[in-house]
């Protein structure tokens, strides 16, 4: 399942403020793994993940703020 395909089915089950957290933690999470990682040169799309997650999370508080 691809992450917008995620989370189009959280939209769907939670409120947006709780799907823009989680959001927000998601990307937290992969940046904590990419910086680890990247200090022993094994990183692998960390930081795609965490580019994208932090993506939907700023696209979703556009959404709230309106």
């Amino acid at each position: 399942m691809y992450n917008k395909d995620l989370l189009n089915k959280m939209l769907d089950k939670y409120d947006i403020e709780k799907v823009a957290e989680f959001c927000e933690m998601t990307a937290f999470m992969y940046d904590t793994k990419f910086l680890a990682c990247s200090e022993q040169h094994l990183c692998s799309e960390f930081d795609f993940e965490r580019d994208w997650w932090n993506s939907a999370y700023v696209e979703l508080i556009k959404e709230i703020r309106l």
